[in-house]
């Protein structure tokens, strides 16, 4: 707590001054490991900064709440920085000279671009250097800039941070689902850390009470990986609701399904499940299933199912019992039921926008081009009629469809919808209305449905922050494998550039069932297998291909709990086909893990030699093959060879220590 109390947290000018210059009166309250401090003004504004320790981590969280508690509008408030910290740094000072810094001692900025569909998703690379741990150096008395794009929150960049020293640095995280903006200064032994909503400069309107950014950070010693790992574990033990009392244990195994094949069909594909023992855990429903087209939607190729958006009543000639004659088969064979939703998008001929025009935004004319479509309107989450309609509408839904796993995705561009509605001395407030509205929309739900998880998506994974993380789980963090012949190699690569920083995410397999390569590279924290996606997919007959689809299945739920742990590439993180890939996940407490080893089709190399990482030097290991059975024993602190003879070939090992 003294880091909380020894320091001011945010910065902000309110009318033409600081804040740290105007006139107001401060109290604090301790309770446990949470400090809240109050700040009062005479006009009535009172600023509410509530920040909490996590002593295990040794990391610290904070949130600043703003309320106009008179009858007039507050003063203007401007250049807020919902963190503005400055930080002791121990780093080399680089001078120029004909020779390079060095790398180990000057400060380095770990950064994660973000989702963007493409194979380097995540990647802290955007130069398209070949290496993962590409390196954004910060010389002294230098400031680098970060920030998304279109208003969500890891569409361009991802705001997740490692400013690394020579000895140790800081993890930080911004908590925000929307235009977040960062700047990073370094002096000769501090480096300042600013953190924001973008473009904000609003008065408070009597009664006004929100929220804005929170800002979560981890300082550490040691190096990189250990650092990314002991984040891991914070964010698994204290922001994800998965594992927590109530909720699922790991992320799902998931059996996709287009929600445009008729009813007749997903029974069909449930009975399929059923009879031969599939053990997947969830039935997933995609797009396709609502609205009133009468053209036919077999896959999401055909009909008009996304002019139907914003319309959420069940598509009648695709599914005339309305899904619950679906939703009864799956519970009967054992599975749950993910159904997709897209809330916040509607078509502007949608009978709700009709209905109730006050409740969405339109983007001024002016500004189209930065929309996905420019006949979408945005749901105005920030208006209360509008939030409980939402609210209302999905509880429904739930309820009467048994759903155990609401997906929300998001496939628009706000910021210029949020920007187009803010009067001139409002600016921000329509973005901060509509996130406080989000975050109040999916406590509400997990709090009225205890045994609920939420799907986030936003045109895959861009809408990742500590803020989502806190309450859902991304299912499906990249639309790069929305193909059905996706590239397998970027989900090695993924698993990567996006795991050093959440613990828990999903992807997906494509469609080629039988195919061991691609199947084991999408193995990750959760799983959907597109195998049944569309009438384009049929049904396996032969015994061989059921086999293999449960024999995988069973694999992927046997390797599932170690894919949180901690973890180790091996190897550089790479899509290079003429490359090696393998990575390591350890279980400290089990004293077990897995190591997955890919050798790809175009490598030249029948071997690697490898060296796992966290096992004990004097300790003994047992190395079990997931295909043969065969064992091998290792020592802990040296290299040992592993062949493979054939290209695209895709290895498991299971390890233990020998007591």
């Amino acid at each position: 707590m003294d880091f909380l109390k020894s320091k001011k947290r945010f910065s902000l000018k309110y009318g033409e001054k600081s804040i740290w210059d105007c006139e107001f009166t401060v109290s604090e309250k301790e309770d446990g490991n949470s400090l809240i401090t109050e700040y009062a003004f005479p006009d009535g504004l009172k600023i509410t900064n509530t920040a909490k320790k996590y002593d295990d981590f040794g990391a610290y969280e904070w949130v600043t709440y703003f309320e106009n508690t008179s009858d007039s509008p507050t003063d203007i408030i401007s250049e807020l920085w919902d963190a503005d910290i400055e930080l002791p740094f121990s780093a080399a000072v680089f001078k120029n000279s004909a020779y390079l810094p060095d790398y180990d001692k000057e400060p380095i900025i770990y950064h994660p671009i973000g989702s963007i569909a493409k194979i380097e998703d995540f990647s802290m690379e955007p130069d398209g250097l070949e290496i993962c741990n590409y390196r954004k150096h910060l010389y002294q008395d230098q400031t680098k800039t970060f920030k998304t794009s279109g208003g969500r929150s890891s569409e361009s960049e991802a705001p997740f941070f490692n400013v690394k020293g020579e000895n140790g640095g800081t993890v930080f995280a911004i908590g925000w689902s929307g235009q977040w903006n960062c700047e990073i200064s370094r002096k000769t032994d501090t480096i300042n850390i600013r953190t924001k909503i973008e473009d904000t400069n609003f008065r408070l309107l009597p009664g006004e009470k929100f929220r804005t950014s929170s800002f979560v950070m981890m300082p550490y010693e040691g190096g990189f990986t250990d650092s990314q790992n002991k984040w891991r574990r914070l964010v698994k033990k204290h922001f994800s609701l998965i594992g927590k009392p109530g909720r699922d244990k790991y992320g799902p195994l998931f059996c996709g399904i287009w929600g445009g094949l008729k009813s007749e069909q997903v029974l069909e594909r449930i009975e399929f499940i059923k009879k031969n023992n599939i053990p997947f855990e969830y039935l997933w429903m995609d797009a396709g299933w609502y609205g009133r087209s009468k053209k036919d939607s077999p896959n999401e190729f055909t009909g008009d199912w996304g002019e139907q958006v914003g319309d959420w009543r069940v598509n009648n000639l695709v599914h005339p019992d309305g899904l619950r004659d679906v939703s009864e088969a799956i519970k009967n064979a054992g599975m749950k039921f993910l159904l997709w939703f897209e809330p916040e998008r509607t078509m502007y001929t949608a009978p709700e926008a009709l209905a109730h025009p006050e409740y969405f935004l339109r983007s001024s004319e002016g500004d189209w081009p930065a929309i996905l479509n420019p006949k979408d309107l945005l749901l105005n989450l920030g208006n209360e009629d509008a939030w409980n309609y939402c609210f209302n509408l999905l509880s429904d839904y739930i309820e009467k469809l048994n759903i155990s796993c609401y997906r929300q995705d998001f496939n628009m561009k706000p910021l210029a919808y949020w920007r187009s509605n803010d009067a001139f001395d409002r600016k921000g407030i329509s973005e901060i209305k509509h996130i406080n509205g989000m975050y109040r929309l999916w406590d509400k739900l997990l709090e009225k449905f205890p045994n609920l998880i939420i799907d986030n998506c936003a045109s895959g994974g861009r809408r990742i922050d500590i803020e989502t993380l806190r309450r859902s789980i991304p299912l499906w963090r990249s639309d790069y494998q929305c193909t059905a012949d996706y590239k397998p190699e970027s989900n090695q690569y993924q698993s990567i550039t996006y795991g050093i920083w959440a613990p828990f995410a999903g992807t997906g397999t494509g469609r080629a069932i039988g195919d061991t390569y691609r199947i084991r590279s999408a193995y990750a924290p959760a799983l959907t297998t597109n195998y049944l996606f569309s009438v384009d997919e049929k049904l396996p007959t032969d015994k061989e291909t059921i086999d293999w689809l449960k024999k995988y299945c069973s694999e992927y739920k046997t390797v599932r709990p170690y894919l949180s742990c901690d973890m180790y590439p091996l190897t550089n993180a790479t899509y290079d086909t003429e490359a090696y890939m393998a990575v390591q996940y350890d279980n400290p407490e089990g004293k077990d893990g897995i190591i997955q080893i890919f050798r790809r089709e175009n490598s030249p190399y029948p071997s690697i030699m490898l060296k796992p990482e966290a096992l004990s030097g004097d300790k003994k290991y047992i190395i079990t093959d997931a295909d043969s059975g065969e064992e091998f024993t290792i020592c802990g602190k040296y290299e040992f060879e592993i062949k493979i003879p054939e290209k695209r070939t895709a290895k498991l090992y299971f390890y233990k220590e020998l007591k």
